[in-house]
């Protein structure tokens, strides 16, 4: 036994390797030694045949075949068959090997074929539905239209109408600085024509003389404020009081004109007798003799008097005409009487003139008196009028200076 020899194992044919162009055949058993496993399955050819690069794995031996001849055992440690072949993704399995389901290469995923396309139908529709669609699509178009319309005319509607109140707000401030500065003129006016008043007042009732350029002055005053100040304003910031406070304004400077213009024409009337009496009085003379009586007898010889205006007024002194000429309102007539000197005999016999100014007062005389409250009347207008001395219930009157006053603070705050 020590002189045999241990034989060579081939590796190559334990693991089932082979050359190139074949399987390598398993090497002679040498007397004695270890005899190779049984037989095994057989190798199959390459499928590529010889030199295709592709091998087929070697059969795994069973556990009987690789007991050894003699009843030898296997020595601990030394795998008994060859390993399992390398796995190449040419190389493929017996199917009758438990590894070749391991081995086994996934088959590749079936490409299912696309779905067949659908089939085009035809679709017959009634035409009178086909209508009846069209006006139900006309109808919901028109409806859409319409609402959308009205909801831009809405919008619309409020952006203009914002933009137009900014605008006729902006206007408004724009009128209100113009009719203030109107007002501020038309006050410079009344206030000339107060002071015309006043003096032409004190000229009359305190100097007792006729004031002769007051109706030269008025006449070159015309306070200019009237309803054309108010064409195509705009009031859309101007207040209640603004609005009834123009209007006031306008009708009182009407009214101060038109007193205005009636009391120059009653000045141009009582120039000339007006200051003819008024330089009388002042001249501290009798007043002249303006009517005498003329006595005469009826047919009955009962007397009688006429009173008869003079042609001529005559001073009254001493020595008075031996004769009288006046009119007699019976025949209207002239006629000449003499100085009457018996009742017995028709003559004439001047009036005292205060006798006749009490008994009947002159048109020019009570005319002073009226002139003078037209002139107070009107300066009242302008000025206002305080309460009467004594009267604690009445209210001081609003002039229209104070009424300007008060409308052009009420402009400037319009925004």
């Amino acid at each position: 036994m020590a002189d045999e020899k241990k034989p060579k194992i081939d590796l190559k044919a334990r693991l089932g390797k082979t050359a190139v162009g074949g399987a390598t055949p398993p090497p002679p058993a040498v007397g004695g030694g270890v005899p190779m496993p049984g037989p095994a399955a057989a190798i199959p050819a390459p499928a590529g045949g010889a030199g295709s690069g592709s091998y087929a794995p070697a059969a795994i031996p069973t556990p009987a075949a690789m007991k050894p001849a003699g009843g030898l055992p296997v020595p601990p440690g030394i795998p008994v068959g060859p390993p399992p072949a390398f796995k190449s993704p040419s190389l493929s399995l017996d199917p009758s090997n438990p590894l070749a389901a391991a081995m086994a290469q996934p088959a590749p995923a079936r490409t299912q074929a696309p779905a067949p396309l659908p089939q085009p139908q035809r679709i017959e529709v009634d035409e009178l539905t086909v209508q009846e669609a069209r006006k139900g699509a006309r109808k919901q178009g028109l409806m859409v239209g319409i609402v959308f319309g009205v909801v831009l005319g809405a919008v619309g509607y409020i952006a203009g109408g914002a933009q137009e109140t900014n605008k006729g707000r902006s206007q408004s401030v724009a009128h209100a600085k113009s009719l203030a500065g109107d007002v501020e003129k038309a006050r410079g006016q009344l206030k000339d024509l107060g002071d015309k008043l006043e003096a032409g007042r004190d000229v009359l009732a305190k100097e007792k003389k006729f004031p002769d350029s007051l109706a030269k002055d008025l006449s070159a005053i015309n306070v200019d404020f009237d309803g054309a100040k108010l064409a195509g304003v705009r009031f859309s910031g101007f207040s209640q009081e603004t609005t009834s406070g123009l209007i006031e304004f306008i009708s009182g400077v009407q009214a101060t004109n038109d007193r205005k213009n009636a009391l120059m024409g009653l000045l141009s009337k009582l120039q000339k007798p007006m200051t003819e009496m008024l330089a009388a009085q002042a001249s501290g003379k009798p007043p002249p003799v303006t009517f005498v009586v003329l006595v005469d007898k009826d047919s009955a010889k009962n007397p009688f008097a006429v009173l008869a205006p003079l042609q001529k007024p005559i001073e009254l002194s001493a020595s008075m005409p031996a004769e009288f000429t006046a009119t007699d309102p019976r025949r209207k007539a002239n006629v000449t009487a003499p100085k009457l000197t018996s009742l017995d005999k028709p003559g004439a016999a001047y009036v005292v003139p205060q006798s006749l100014d009490a008994a009947f007062p002159s048109e020019t005389a009570g005319q002073v008196g009226q002139l003078v409250g037209q002139l107070s009347r009107l300066l009242n207008d302008v000025r206002g009028e305080a309460p009467a001395a004594g009267e604690a219930i009445s209210e001081p009157k609003p002039g229209l200076l104070e009424r300007a006053d008060r409308l052009v603070a009420n402009l400037n705050k319009v925004q």
